[in-house]
């Protein structure tokens, strides 16, 4: 049986609720109805995802990424009734391998009642646009706005970086004069405000356009069938690492191989890296870069 054969034989004709209220069925469903032949992919109505984490402070995240696109999932189905539900959960940090560099991390999560699997993605990019200031003049505030990706990229203003569900909070501003308005309110009773991009998917166009991609790979790898059962998404489990350096053989941190698994029956593969890197450049090695 062939990868498509087998993803459609699962998948077609049925209804994918996206457990979102920003917007991110429009991101995830070019890629995944073709591929899995769905009837139609919509998004999920009176679903607040905010319970489980607000990017603009209100609320912060409890769990793990994964786990709290999981539980977005699963509270989707429940309102909705349907029995495939896919989540998202986006988070931005210093890129492990760069760490002056900031990188999204998008955790796509798809939910099959059927049998209950559970098929997760993990997808990360330097492609993003996450940044903030403070700001105590508004000198400093129209500055910010020249260069960030503005208005494209909608702004978040509120009394400081690091946001609690008592602040005042205005997001979603894409126009100056409410940027401004808002930063004269938080300036007047705070002394200063702090505005950042706002990281929403329907306010954030590069993190709509990574959730994108993430759904392509995604695709890709639920379309890896099992080699013993012939189920699809022969997933990665584990990342091993340990290139060796090119230049003294030493183990690096780099990634050497991955091991893949089979939650339908257990099997599991080691392979090598995909790119087919055997060695990796000293200037990454501890030993000879320490």
């Amino acid at each position: 049986m062939s990868a498509s054969e087998a993803l459609r034989r699962r998948f077609v004709g049925r209804m994918l609720g996206v457990a979102s209220m920003h917007g991110k069925e429009r991101a995830l469903g070019p890629a995944l109805a073709p591929a899995l032949g769905l009837r139609e992919v919509r998004a999920i109505a009176q679903l607040d995802t905010d319970r489980f984490g607000a990017f603009s402070g209100e609320r912060a995240r409890e769990l793990e990424p994964r786990e709290a696109a999981l539980a977005k999932a699963r509270e989707g189905a429940r309102l909705s009734g349907l029995d495939l539900v896919i989540a998202s959960e986006g988070s931005f940090f210093p890129h492990p391998a760069a760490p002056l560099a900031t990188c999204d991390e998008e955790w796509l999560v798809l939910l099959d009642l059927r049998d209950e699997r559970v098929h997760a993605h993990r997808y990360l990019t330097l492609d993003c646009a996450h940044a903030g200031r403070s700001c105590s003049s508004l000198e400093q505030l129209r500055e910010f706005c020249a260069r960030a990706p503005f208005p494209e990229h909608a702004l978040v203003l509120r009394p400081s970086q690091r946001g609690s569900p008592a602040d005042e909070v205005f997001k979603g501003l894409t126009q100056l004069e409410q940027v401004e308005a808002a930063f004269a309110q938080l300036l007047a009773r705070h002394g200063a405000a702090w505005v950042e991009l706002d990281l929403r998917a329907h306010m954030n166009p590069t993190r709509m356009r990574a959730i994108a991609a993430a759904a392509a790979e995604f695709v890709d790898e639920l379309a890896r069938l099992c080699p013993q059962c012939s189920a699809p998404h022969f997933a990665v489990a584990l990342n091993v690492p340990g290139l060796p350096c090119a230049q003294c053989g030493e183990p690096t941190a780099s990634l050497l191989a991955q091991v893949r698994r089979c939650e339908a029956c257990g099997c599991e593969r080691r392979e090598p890296r995909a790119d087919g890197r055997s060695e990796e450049d000293p200037g990454a090695c501890e030993a000879c870069n320490p």
